[in-house]
């Protein structure tokens, strides 16, 4: 039967991408109350993750000095006595650098991930500090604003471990194009995959970009920006194969990668792509306006300034959020996120529990999160005639305002109250308001909920990393093989993945699933 967007049920742990299954050294106690910032007249240092994305521009200062840092430490570190160390760790190797810290009792006072499957292996080991008892001492606006049911996300066993933030845009994906190379070769833009090839080679032998053949039709990354099109490729399947099989075994994933298999083997898609771990390369052929198609993070090409220096290089070029994925129903299905956005965390051998959910107690008023989403008015942003701010298109605020939404981690995206003020509001920057609008339009449509269950999957803890070094392997070899090679090469590796812990996964999900169903 067809998996409708009911495919997740019920709290619990999604099946993840990336985990380094690193062993906690014995840690010490989390902090007590009598170890409160202040206590005594001395002051205390409370450190905190936050995510480096290498977006920093050109002038601005250091993330760890920024407008946000200045505004933390003057409104909550300095009338509580404590002064906050914001410790950066890089996006794209966020879960291996924790683990590294946590095995040696160094990771920050409060640390978030999106890894469902890290959270798991860190209660497994000891490693967390449970929250119940200090959420009810010192969080009880941190509770009222996220409620019962949010908090239901962090439970593992029956305690709380993490306080899971709140997503605001459940979108997760939005394919983008060149409009102005459409205009340019006097074509649509695409609305069917059959489209989208022959986009894609309009692309690549007329060149619209003048890039002196350097274009690439189809821009690609290392280990991401596939879905929409894979999934489409999906054929039916029953609820019980959506929660339990691999992508790897659904039925139809194979066609998705034969059809890269082809792109890739008529130059139709990023050539080096397999050595662009870090996505570097890609965000450089992008903004250089060499790409003429790809599928990014949602608000990623506003919030990380890629359309805004695309224009900068390329000042006639124009991006246009489509859906031309279809699948076997003519829909265009895509992975969207659940209401749970990151974990926030403390680890156990954290001296600084209680000054870290009074910092996110704290930040759980709506006027410090509506400073930490917009900054200061008439500097940063100008409040627009329906109520809701607008960001200012000025050096000096793009300079404060990168990587603003990190700061205020509790909630991930902008909150009015109101579906349509909600959805302008996440369109903050008024030079791209209509597209951002459009994106997160689009990555909703035919939106499938990744699969959830209400206990950790054990055999996911102990392999998560191996098998995804090897599904990223598989993805790389086959798509890159001689179309010739496709078939055998997918079958043989698939069959490796399950040997090496895919098929304890699987079975493990089966099991978990037919839990699930009877209760």
């Amino acid at each position: 039967m067809h998996v409708k967007n009911k495919a997740a049920r019920l709290a619990g742990f999604s099946l993840v991408t990336v985990l380094l299954t690193g062993m906690l050294a014995g840690c010490s106690d989390g902090g007590s109350s009598a170890d409160q910032g202040g206590a005594n007249g001395e002051q205390v240092t409370l450190k905190i993750e936050l995510f480096d994305r290498g977006n920093t521009p050109p002038g601005a200062p250091p993330l760890t000095e920024s407008y946000f840092v200045k505004y933390i430490q003057e409104k909550f570190g300095d009338p509580n006595n404590i002064r906050l160390e914001f410790v950066t760790v890089p996006r794209t190797e966020e879960v291996p650098k924790l683990n590294v810290l946590m095995a040696a009792n160094e990771a920050p006072d409060l640390i978030f991930t999106y890894n469902d499957a890290a959270v798991q292996n860190w209660v497994k080991q000891g490693g967390l500090t449970e929250l119940d008892e200090l959420l009810n001492q010192h969080g009880p606006n941190l509770k009222k604003y996220l409620g019962e049911e949010l908090l239901g996300y962090g439970r593992i066993n029956g305690k709380q471990y993490t306080i899971p933030s709140k997503r605001i845009i459940l979108a997760s994906q939005t394919p983008i194009i060149r409009k102005d190379w459409l205009d340019k070769l006097g074509m649509e833009p695409p609305e069917t995959t059959e489209e989208f090839y022959e986009v894609l080679k309009a692309f690549k032998e007329k060149d619209p970009g003048n890039t002196g053949g350097k274009v690439i039709p189809y821009g690609i990354k290392y280990n991401n920006n596939l879905d929409p099109l894979v999934r489409t490729f999906w054929k039916p399947m029953t609820e019980e194969e959506y929660h339990t099989l691999p992508d790897l075994l659904k039925p139809g994933h194979k066609d998705g990668y034969r059809f890269l298999n082809k792109l890739y083997n008529e130059n139709l898609i990023s050539p080096d792509f397999a050595l662009d771990k870090d996505g570097k390369k890609f965000q450089a052929d992008f903004v250089n306006g060499l790409v003429g198609f790809t599928v990014t993070n949602t608000n990623e090409p506003v919030y990380m300034a890629y359309y805004s220096t695309l224009q900068k290089n390329v000042p006639d070029a124009k991006l246009l959020p489509i859906d031309p994925f279809t699948n076997y129903e003519g829909k265009h299905v895509k992975g969207i996120y659940h209401k749970l956005s990151a974990h926030l965390m403390i680890p156990k051998s954290s001296k600084r529990a209680v000054e870290a959910i009074k910092f996110l107690d704290w930040m759980s008023d709506y006027k410090v999160i509506f400073d930490l989403q917009n900054g200061t008015e008439g500097v940063t942003y100008k409040m627009g005639a329906d109520g809701i701010p607008e960001f200012l298109d000025t050096d000096e605020a793009k300079k404060i305002m990168y990587n603003y939404l990190d700061y205020s981690m509790l909630i991930n995206g902008k909150d009015m109250g109101d579906p349509d003020k909600t959805l302008k509001a996440n369109a903050a920057d008024p030079k791209y308001k209509d597209f951002t609008m459009d994106s997160i339009r689009i990555g909703e449509q035919d939106g499938q909920l990744p699969p959830r269950f209400d206990r950790p999957i054990e055999a996911q803890i102990k392999y998560n990393q191996t098998l995804t070094d090897k599904a990223v392997e598989i993805y790389v070899k086959t798509v890159t093989a001689k179309p010739a090679d496709f078939d055998k090469l997918y079958d043989d590796m698939v069959a490796e993945y399950l040997t090496i812990g895919g098929k304890e996964v699987m079975e493990e999900q089966k099991k978990a699933y037919m839990e699930m169903k009877k209760k």
